[in-house]
């Protein structure tokens, strides 16, 4: 007889459903309860990942193997105790307590084979940030979901460079920072598990077995089949470099507050979900309705943008995943580029829409500031250079008695700069000067004292 929780059994199965990359294939894998020198031990193995929890245990060593169907009988959110018994002809009974009413569940046992071992961890366990579980998540969440040519169904950890990827051709996530101890490129399965509240906030080791990356979550650790035949492509090569275009960045509180806006601006049911990016001295996010032509803008009045002005067509659903990961800086390096959105190791790339679904600013568009305190965005930014200021008096001069200087009046900067390196060269002449008449100077005196002592001798003229 074995003995587990009602509450272990909820969070096994609860794991154990992500452990598959897509919808579920066929019946749900059997599960290995296993006790042994004061460990239990469960295992199971999906068409995806393998998952294995381990934890303390009082009870006498014993192995089960049960359909999962038995966990989900029993489960609960308590810790009240199940015990898992096997009779002859693997007639099974798991026995629990449910608010004081004794409760009993009969179920068929299979018999364990040499495919049910439940397989020895790795030799070595490298401790990782809590952020890597994370990595893979968002990574599996952006990689594609079917296979094709490319293995872009899976997510690539790069052991080198110590970045986690994930891409579906049309978007891609970069996530770095990471120090994997070994250097070799793997492609894993993308499964969910690692976006479960089961395995947030713990310790996290990770190892590698011949056939396998293991990932370790505190007692828990999933299994991911390395596939060493799939090509990857390289998606790091391929994002542009941060060297001009435009760049904008984006306050936590305007984020916060297009992510809400987001979906109900217009347009939210067209393919692609279009909205316009206006990078010109600051970020509006604009679109419109197609079929009545209304637009709506969203002005970001504390999101300054910089450099040429920049207007492109993305897919609000990608714009919004950008900002959710914490990517709040972003570039556009020009037509035909993606959008780059950074955030703390963190890249975000996603390619732009047809230029025609692009939305130009509009008189009668109704304008909705991230800040109501702002009456309207600040100022673009432009290359042009404002008109020399007019002033009411000068030097007794009444206003107007002084003619406006002509449009083409020679530039004011350039004539500072000119006239100080004037100044610089006349100030190093001066010094020459002052060298040369000292040094003469110095030769009178020398002169002086010869011409004295010689007088003094009655050898002068």
């Amino acid at each position: 007889m074995i003995v587990i929780t009602r509450d272990l059994a909820r969070r096994f199965r609860a794991v154990a459903r992500r452990c598959v990359s897509g919808r579920p294939r066929g019946p749900a894998p059997p599960v290995v309860v296993q006790a042994r020198s004061g460990t239990l031990t469960l295992w199971t193995r999906t068409g995806d990942a393998d998952l294995t929890y381990a934890g303390p245990t009082d009870g006498d060593d014993d192995t089960v193997l049960v359909p999962m169907a038995v966990l989900e009988a029993v489960e609960g959110t308590g810790p009240d105790p199940v015990e898992l018994e096997v009779g002859p002809q693997l007639r099974g009974c798991a026995r629990w307590s449910d608010r004081g009413i004794p409760r009993m569940y009969p179920f068929e046992a299979l018999l364990p084979g040499k495919p049910h071992s439940v397989p020895e961890p790795p030799d070595e366990l490298h401790l990782l940030p809590e952020t890597f579980p994370t990595a893979l998540h968002e990574c599996g969440r952006t990689a594609a979901r079917e296979s094709t040519r490319f293995a872009l169904n899976q997510v690539q950890v790069r052991g080198t460079s110590g970045q986690v990827i994930g891409t579906d051709g049309r978007q891609a996530l970069i996530t770095g920072g990471f120090q994997f101890p070994f250097a070799s490129d793997l492609l894993v399965p993308a499964v969910p598990a690692f976006g479960t509240r089961e395995l947030a906030g713990e310790e996290v080791r990770v190892g590698r077995t011949s056939t396998h990356l293991v990932v370790a979550a505190g007692p828990w650790s999933v299994w991911l089949p390395e596939d060493k035949g799939g090509r990857y492509p390289d998606v790091a090569a391929v994002v542009p470099r941060p060297v001009g275009g435009s760049v904008a960045g984006v306050d936590g509180r305007d984020a916060a507050a297009l992510l809400d806006a987001l979906p109900h601006l217009p347009g939210a049911g067209d393919e692609d979900r279009p909205v316009t990016l206006d990078l010109n001295g600051w970020v509006v996010v604009r679109a419109k309705d197609t079929q009545g032509g209304a637009v709506r803008e969203v002005v970001l009045t504390r999101s300054p943008a910089a450099g040429p002005p920049a207007r492109v067509a993305v897919d609000r659903k990608a714009l919004s995943r950008a900002l959710a990961l914490g990517c709040h800086t972003l570039r556009l390096a020009g037509e035909g580029k993606p959008l780059i959105a950074e955030g703390d190791d963190r890249t975000f790339v996603s390619i732009c829409l047809d230029p025609g679904l692009v939305v130009g600013p509009d008189p009668a568009a109704v304008r909705t500031p991230t800040d109501d305190r702002a009456a309207r965005p600040p100022r673009p930014v432009t290359r042009e250079r404002k008109p020399p200021m007019k002033t009411h008096e000068s030097n007794g001069h009444t206003p107007g008695s002084r003619p406006d200087p002509p449009a083409d009046a020679p530039d004011p900067l350039a004539e500072a700069e000119a006239l100080r390196a004037a100044l610089a060269d006349a100030a190093h002449r001066a010094a020459r000067l002052v060298a040369v008449f000292k040094n003469r100077r110095k030769e009178q005196r020398a002169l002086s004292q010869v011409y004295s002592s010689l007088k003094s001798l009655n050898l002068g003229p």
